[in-house]
């Protein structure tokens, strides 16, 4: 192949995540030529509301709204391959489609950032994410979050700026991406702390942390040239999570956290987090032996669940 594309979003953590893809491929294949072609997605156009609520705007159906554009263009042959954040991807994937790599996973922690001056007894956090603001309310019941969507940057320009909220929640992942210091940034003349949130306390996203490429199903040259770059422990937790998602059937507007993890033996965990629509927090582990696939140990912590 002389030249893959690439698709992606365009925002500046996006376009770092797609060079990191075209790096690690083109170290495995030197002398491949990797063009990013940007694509607009309805997650991206459609900040004036929050993201639970794209997908009926915009009718999107169940489909992940940063990835059903991208999804369009691959199918139509107009790029290769996709880049994605692994979190924005639901459990289910369209069969047109091939999970062909994911790069090894990064930090998964997410990152209160306040702002100097913050009075942690009177939080306003900025998120437009479901599952931050329940874990909000669970360790400060008192805590008062407004809506906010944007990108890494508009995010902290409008932390600054605003007179509603002296918080934000952002991806650790995300912010050592764009090389933001680890423990303060300065924006519109203020001072912003970044505070990492301990995962048992605050777990992520499930597959937060993680780089995803999407090749097409019919396109086996293609997913064979981008398989080159996958991580498989990476790979083995991310197929635990996803399998609970789909077992679920959750998308982004239901509130549930997680993690799998891999130890040196290969013994596999999976802990969910999860709130019911009542309101009630549950917390689900299970572990697995190596001989057993991730996707059976998804199905016993969903077993789990209260019916």
């Amino acid at each position: 192949m002389a030249v893959l594309r690439i698709g992606t979003r365009g925002s500046e953590l996006a376009l770092a995540q797609a060079r990191m893809v075209a790096a690690a491929l083109q170290g495995e294949h030197p002398g491949l030529q990797c063009e990013l072609c940007i694509i607009h997605t309805a997650g991206d156009r459609r900040t004036d509301i929050p993201l639970s609520e794209v997908n009926k705007a915009t009718g999107t159906g169940d489909k992940g709204v940063f990835i059903a554009a991208i999804e369009e263009e691959l199918a139509a042959g107009h790029i290769d391959c996709a880049v994605h954040s692994l979190k924005d991807m639901p459990g289910t994937l369209d069969p047109r489609f091939t999970l062909a790599a994911v790069l090894p996973r990064a930090s998964v922690e997410d990152v209160l950032v306040c702002r100097e001056d913050t009075d942690m007894e009177h939080l306003g956090v900025a998120t437009g994410s479901v599952r931050r603001a329940r874990l909000l309310q669970s360790l400060w019941p008192n805590v008062k979050t407004v809506p906010l969507r944007g990108n890494v940057a508009t995010r902290l320009r409008k932390l600054a700026e605003s007179t509603e909220a002296n918080a934000t929640l952002l991806a650790r992942a995300g912010l050592e991406r764009l090389g933001y210091a680890p423990d303060a940034v300065e924006v519109a003349g203020r001072r912003l702390l970044m505070n990492p949130l301990p995962i048992d306390e605050f777990p992520p996203a499930l597959g937060q942390g993680a780089i995803a490429v999407e090749t097409r199903a019919d396109s086996p040259e293609t997913t064979a040239l981008v398989a080159a770059v996958n991580h498989e422990p990476t790979s083995r937790c991310i197929r635990a999570e996803r399998r609970f998602l789909d077992l679920l059937k959750a998308d982004c507007s239901v509130p549930v956290a997680g993690l799998a993890t891999e130890d040196a033996d290969g013994i596999l965990t999976l802990c969910i987090t999860y709130f019911t629509p009542q309101g009630r927090c549950i917390r689900l582990s299970h572990t697995a032996s190596p001989a057993d696939s991730p996707e059976t140990l998804a199905q016993a912590v969903y077993a789990q669940l209260p019916r």
